[in-house]
């Protein structure tokens, strides 16, 4: 991990997970219930090794990225996007034990010192914590539903994003 914040007294520290941090992941994942799993993934995952880690850890901090909070030396959550191609757009991805407004914060700021201009999400359409986390951060997504699953595309620019 590279830090970004250290934790302070009742807050997480937030740093840039690095390839090297694959038993950090591993303990996190070890940590989350299954529901939370099963909403991160789409997937009933049982083994960390079936959410691919190599994918997980294949970060460059450009096209791929990852914030995650720290709190005594261990991950308590992780924030990352993934550019589309050839474009200004990254899809987001967040598991969270806790603090997620500073990690989605600080990835949405990281993103936009990489050019990324907006992010798409994907979420199950029955998970409305996730759909009132979105709805926080920005009030008016345009929410496309398909086989129970919501997808949008949000802008990150200061006036459409309460981050």
């Amino acid at each position: 991990m590279v830090a970004i914040e250290t934790a302070a007294a009742g807050r997480v520290g937030l740093a840039k997970l690095e390839p090297s941090d694959g038993e950090l992941l591993r303990r996190l994942f070890y940590r989350l219930s299954p529901e939370t799993i099963y909403r991160r993934f789409l997937s009933p995952i049982v083994r960390p090794e079936q959410a691919r880690p190599e994918r997980l850890l294949d970060v460059d901090h450009h096209d791929r990225e990852a914030v995650v909070a720290v709190q005594d030396g261990e991950l308590v959550g992780v924030a990352r996007y993934f550019r589309r191609p050839g474009t200004s757009s990254a899809e987001l991805a967040v598991v969270v034990a806790d603090d997620w407004q500073r990690l989605l914060s600080s990835l949405r700021e990281r993103a936009q010192e990489e050019g990324i201009e907006r992010f798409t999400l994907t979420m199950q359409a029955d998970n409305r914590a996730v759909l009132a986390l979105v709805r926080r951060f920005w009030p008016s997504p345009k929410l496309i539903i398909d086989h129970g699953v919501y997808e949008t595309t949000v802008a990150l620019n200061e006036e459409s994003c309460r981050c």
